[in-house]
């Protein structure tokens, strides 16, 4: 949103009644009639509420007889003025022409037509910032296509409301950002690295040059131990010039944090990753204060939370996690990124047969029949003909005539232990068709770096999701699942309640140790969510030589 009362005509009008013009000449679109029958200072904030653009503030106002909320308050409006002077603190803008038109308006008030004008200036700017600071500046849906959450903004009566029993002591923004320990460690992280950038960062860079190897000396390698002695990490300090094992093992940690192979040889990510300067993390920060704020709503008693960029998913109840498992997301190519997006989950398949997506049917099928047309009866597909849904043997058709614009024909794998879905699929019917489920691929799990699939979420402990997700409605839920399991057919088994599932997209996070973890930004969203909070005014300071 970020406006922080930025309407040119409200503005033009608040600041022509502190040049000495009348209410009746300033607001010219005001419902005069009206507001000479109220009491005057009633009388003038209508006045300058009739042209203030926003009829949700007018009405809120109308229904409590316009009676002010700020003006003549000034306790809460100088914790408004001190809310958003440590807007930053959230990540946020400060705007700096906002709070000197208040402390403009705060020393202009005292009559009628002033104090209204301070009560529509300070209630646009107080509504802005709030909706912001509950649920974020970005509309997420409309930054990329593949971010699709819709965040809960309170409406404007809801915060004037709040405002208008606050005590003017804080606690009402305290009581409006995300009561979530991440928001809080994100917050404090932001915080200690706006202080690196002051004092100039982590020191000086290490030079680009040959790859760095264990027992190498040389200047290099003292830039390098003075660099991870500056970022914290433990038993290197000293000024050696050589690579020792204890900076060894200091880069092994370094490179296991920032999910880098962590071999101890020095090498270009590796090198990118140690010359990174503190304002990189705080745009990181920054970009994941603003994504809590999209969700900054009761997610539900019990629901899933993925976050693709740490490769986990959660089954929390009560706030809690109750299972914790590994999981692999899509890759890292445009089409096959898994979205962020929220839904509910309704049902679970055992034994699901795999319909193969069509892009996949005519993109890596197709070569592979034409290198060897018995592929499909190995791995135990059906192909069809578009339409008629007529079974055909791929051995017996001529293949060479098809390219990936014209393939006719529909591929489904059968249920069965090299099933590409694994031996159960988790239901959230959506436009994406993307779900979770099982893979025979068991070894991706092993890997830092899980970004293999085409879209869809596979899940490293498949079998203790159902029985925990079954676990409520019914008294053997392993019992359950293994009955429908051993009968060999595809089996929907519902769920008695549907369950909200998040999938999202966490870079910086608290992970299960409560520690404050980052991830490599493999899909490149941190910075399509930055260059959208920059648009908006959020700005990074510079580092300090």
């Amino acid at each position: 949103m970020f406006t922080y009362f930025n309407n040119p005509v409200l503005k033009a009008s608040i600041f022509s009644v502190f040049a000495g013009m009348s209410p009746v000449a300033a607001l010219a679109q005001a419902d005069v009639a009206t507001a000479l029958t109220l009491p005057p200072e009633a009388g003038a904030l209508m006045s300058a509420l009739s042209v203030s653009g926003s009829t949700e503030i007018y009405a809120y106002y109308e229904e409590h007889d316009f009676e002010p909320v700020f003006a003549g308050q000034s306790a809460r409006l100088s914790a408004l003025v001190e809310a958003l002077t440590t807007a930053g603190e959230h990540g946020l803008p400060v705007n700096v022409e906002t709070i000197d038109a208040l402390n403009l308006a705060l020393n202009s008030a005292g009559q009628p037509d002033s104090n209204a004008a301070l009560e529509v200036m300070a209630a646009g700017a107080y509504v802005d910032f709030a909706t912001d600071l509950t649920s974020g500046i970005l509309d997420p849906e409309q930054i990329t296509d593949l971010i699709n959450i819709e965040t809960v903004r309170p409406s404007p009566a809801v915060l004037l409301a709040q405002a208008a029993t606050s005590l003017g002591n804080g606690s009402l923004y305290e009581s409006l950002e995300p009561q979530d320990p991440s928001y809080n460690a994100l917050q404090e992280e932001l915080a200690s690295l706006e202080s690196l950038v002051e004092a100039g960062g982590w020191g000086p860079k290490v030079s680009e040059g040959r790859t760095l190897r264990p027992g190498n000396s040389g200047d290099r390698v003292l830039v390098m131990r003075e660099r991870l002695i500056a970022l914290g990490y433990p038993g290197i300090e000293g000024d050696s010039k050589t690579y020792d094992t204890g900076l060894v093992d200091a880069v092994k940690a370094f490179q296991a944090d920032n999910t880098l192979n962590p071999d101890g040889i020095v090498g270009p990510k590796t090198l990118i990753a140690l010359n990174s300067d503190p304002s990189v993390q705080m745009q990181q920060v920054i970009v994941n204060l603003e994504r809590r704020r999209w969700l900054n709503y009761d997610l539900g008693a019990r629901h899933i939370f993925v976050n693709q960029a740490s490769y986990m998913a959660y089954v929390m109840d009560y706030g809690l996690p109750t299972l914790v498992t590994r999981v692999v997301v899509g890759k890292t190519r445009l089409k096959y990124q898994t979205p962020e997006f929220i839904d509910e989950m309704t049902h679970l398949i055992v034994n699901p047969s795999w319909n193969v997506p069509q892009s996949i049917a005519s993109q890596e099928y197709l070569p592979q029949l034409l290198r060897d047309p018995s592929v499909l009866a190995r791995q135990n597909i059906t192909m069809r003909v578009r339409g008629s849904g007529e079974a055909v043997d791929a051995r017996l058709v001529d293949l060479t005539q098809y390219t990936e614009s014209n393939f006719p024909f529909v591929l489904q794998q059968r249920p069965g232990g090299g099933n590409a879905l694994g031996k159960v699929k988790f239901m959230f019917p959506n436009r994406f068709n993307v779900y979770l489920h099982d893979t025979p691929s068991k070894s991706l799990f092993n890997r830092d770096t899980r970004a293999y699939s085409h879209g869809c979420v596979r899940v490293q402990r498949p079998l203790d999701l159902a029985y925990t997700l079954l676990a409520p409605q019914v008294t053997d839920p392993e019992g359950a699942f293994q009955a429908a399991r051993n009968t060999g057919r595809e089996t929907q088994i519902d769920l008695a309640s549907p369950i909200p599932i998040y999938l999202t997209y966490q870079s910086v996070f608290l992970d299960e140790e409560g520690e404050l973890a980052y991830r490599v930004d493999i899909y490149g969203r941190d910075k399509v969510v930055f260059d959208a909070l920059a648009e908006n005014g959020v700005a990074l300071p510079e580092i300090q030589s």
